[in-house]
């Protein structure tokens, strides 16, 4: 796993909640459920926490 892409989620993510994380979620066709699905996937395959 590259040494920053926790920070670098993070980052991403603070800047999707800045506005709404709804809009931006909608803006990439991805549900409240498949966010979740994905917010899960990082946390056990790399230890990211979105």
């Amino acid at each position: 796993m590259p040494e920053k892409l926790n920070q670098f989620m993070n980052a991403v993510m603070k800047e999707a909640r800045r506005n709404s994380l709804m809009e931006f979620l909608e803006t990439w066709e991805i549900s409240e459920g498949e966010y979740e699905e994905i917010k899960e996937w990082f946390w056990q395959e790399h230890k990211v926490n979105l």
